[in-house]
């Protein structure tokens, strides 16, 4: 990949700037040390869509006084929307970090500092004083995202109703924890993760669906307003936010009649983010997201070359491929970070994610249907049911074997980079 100058000298501005911002405007830690431990009284906003949870709910509350954010736990019953104004009592507390089930530590403390939370309150009593203070749009949007999961919910069961959310909304929170190691264990966590996977095909539906309406430059224009407003309704997680960036990036290029080259866009998606907040670098997620779409753009060339016996035919050897790359690449990382290496993750991705496509368009016509008519809603539910079922069948088959996954208590990082090392060079040396 020959960088042109103007390329070169796009990278080295954006890490300019991503320098810049990191010595001189990111957020300090707010001064409120003298009250952890006691209860206080705090009254704020919630600033985001309430992340509903099997047991309670997160919200995170802008105080009014201060440019402040707090997570605050309540109970599942507390009726609460974004925009709403509370009055919050409870202990306030600092973020610990966790030994996850795998034996790794996780930064629980720098998970919630990169989105400028230093405090919580766990428990806490919530009065709502008004409603309606935040952004219309944001406001609108996140109505529209409730209404629609309450549609699949209606008409599909739980844990399906759950993984039909996740798959096409990234809401992960309705499940319990033995389902959760399994998606870990199976290394199926990522297709209720809102990947990048997601937003391409919500991408490339919402341009085939303008294209039969609209002129292509228009069609193009109302492709990239969608997106933006998926992602913002969705949660804008690193991982969408980078396939948003690159989808939006792609869009450009046919309007503008030029070449899209995905491995270009990814690095420009990458800075971007990187410029905009430097904290991203050490995000779990957009560090896999962003090594993940690395591998199947640059790996599954030479990974096709191992799988001339797989049928062409939808797309199957591909999808083969382009998972074992994906793999592959992540593998390292992975282990780094979580310690788990599954052992089951290639059979179990294979037998769902040529399914994934075709459940998110079901769950998509299901959660439109109950807005239009309930019967109708009833009816593809009951097909998307069966997609879902089958897919939590493959990940629990899977995910209770075993051998399904082992834990690796240190991985050192040494031997990842040195992993990658040679990763890279087989990549380029093959190129060359």
């Amino acid at each position: 990949m020959q960088l042109t100058k103007k390329e070169i000298s796009l990278i080295i501005v954006l890490i300019v700037i991503a320098l810049v911002r990191f010595l001189f405007f990111l957020p300090g830690k707010p001064a409120y040390q003298n009250v952890v431990g006691k209860e206080v009284v705090l009254v704020g906003v919630v600033s985001d869509d309430p992340d509903i949870r099997l047991k309670n709910q997160h919200l995170n509350i802008k105080l009014k006084d201060k440019d402040v954010n707090i997570l605050v736990f309540v109970g599942r019953e507390k009726e609460v929307a974004y925009g709403d104004e509370v009055k919050v009592k409870g202990i306030l507390e600092e973020p610990e970090n966790f030994i996850t089930n795998s034996g790794k530590e996780f930064n629980y403390k720098r998970y919630l500092a990169n989105q400028d939370i230093y405090f919580i309150i766990k428990n806490a009593q919530i009065e709502i004083l008004s409603s309606g203070n935040g952004s219309k749009i944001y406001s609108l949007l996140f109505k529209i995202k409730n209404s629609f999961m309450r549609n699949i919910n209606q008409v599909i069961p739980m844990p399906e109703s759950d993984l039909g959310n996740g798959l096409i909304l990234g809401a992960r929170g309705g499940f319990n924890e033995d389902t959760k190691n399994e998606f870990i264990n199976t290394g199926t966590i990522h297709i209720i993760a809102l990947s990048g996977y997601n937003v391409s095909i919500v991408a490339n539906n919402v341009m085939k669906f303008f294209g039969l309406i609209f002129s292509t430059t228009l069609s193009i224009i109302l492709g990239m307003i969608v997106i933006l407003l998926f992602i913002i309704m969705t949660g804008a997680s690193s991982t969408a936010i980078r396939a948003g960036i690159m989808a939006t990036i792609m869009l450009l290029g046919r309007m503008t009649d030029r070449k899209y080259l995905a491995g270009r866009a990814l690095i420009v998606a990458g800075l971007l983010m990187v410029a905009y907040d430097p904290r991203v670098i050490v995000d779990m997620s957009f560090q896999l997201s962003f090594i993940a779409t690395g591998g199947v753009l640059y790996l599954t060339p030479k990974t096709l070359n191992w799988f001339k016996f797989v049928p062409l035919r939808f797309g199957f050897r591909e999808m083969v491929a382009s998972t074992l790359a994906a793999t592959i690449s992540v593998m390292p990382i992975l282990l780094y970070l979580t310690g788990v290496f599954s052992l089951v993750s290639l059979p179990a991705n294979f037998l769902i994610l040529l399914l994934i496509p075709y459940a998110m368009f079901f769950i998509f016509v299901t959660g439109i249907s109950g807005f239009i008519a309930p019967v109708i809603a009833i009816f593809f539910g009951y097909i998307t049911y069966i997609m879902l079922t089958y897919i939590l069948g493959v990940i629990h088959f899977f995910g209770s074997l075993p051998f399904a996954s082992f834990t690796i208590q240190s991985f050192p990082l040494v031997l990842t980079i040195i992993i990658y090392i040679f990763l890279l060079r087989w990549i380029f040396r093959e190129k060359s």
